[in-house]
């Protein structure tokens, strides 16, 4: 399910909501420098169609949103910050799960993408549908959220090496821009301490 979210508190209130409801989530971020206002429009426009693709990857996909009448603060700043990447990042999508105390490792996965991408749909529109079917994908053959992430970047890296390429892989192939991020270790400390101790305490046992 698509979740529009107005700001951290928001972000982090829905979250909670929703945990255990879905193995992974996902984040479209963004933040407010002039270039990127064209993401924040395809998040305005393109809304009801997020929430379709979520809903058929069977994942709960945070974006920030503008709702009128509302306060807007976009959280995509902070939760750069709790992932531990870089500003220059932005915009792209953080695939994650909820800390888990028995993996070995929490894992993470990031996707950059550019913001002229979000200017044509004959190049958004496959990356979006390509990248939601492997997330439905990898979710279907997995149990837990550690090897699902692990097969979507298993599975990112070796659309690389195709020699036929359609979709999110023929993007791939054009974008040198475009790297797969694990990130492990932080996630445990910095959902605590960024997202907040009722979601980390239930996703970390006594």
């Amino acid at each position: 399910m698509g979740v529009p979210v107005s700001s951290f508190n928001d972000f982090r209130k829905k979250l909670l909501h929703v945990k255990g409801k879905s193995i992974i989530f996902g984040f479209l971020l963004f933040d407010s420098r002039p270039s990127q206002d064209i993401v924040n429009e395809f998040t305005q426009k393109q809304a009801p169609w997020i929430d379709e693709l979520a809903k058929h990857a069977g994942i709960y996909f945070f974006f920030p949103f503008k709702s009128e009448g509302k306060k807007f603060s976009n959280p995509s700043t902070k939760i750069t910050k709790i992932f531990n990447l870089s500003l220059t990042r932005l915009p792209g999508i953080v695939l994650f799960a909820p800390p888990n105390k028995t993996a070995a490792k929490n894992h993470a996965v990031y996707i950059p993408l550019k913001e002229q991408d979000f200017n044509d749909a004959r190049i958004y529109e496959p990356i979006f549908i390509d990248l939601f079917e492997l997330i439905r994908e990898s979710i279907r053959k997995n149990q837990t959220a550690d090897k699902a992430l692990q097969q979507i970047k298993k599975e990112l890296a070796t659309l690389r090496k195709k020699e036929r390429r359609r979709g999110f892989a023929e993007y791939i192939r054009k974008g040198a821009h475009l790297v797969f991020i694990d990130i492990p270790n932080v996630i445990t400390v910095n959902f605590a301490e960024g997202i907040g101790r009722g979601m980390a305490d239930k996703a970390l046992g006594p």
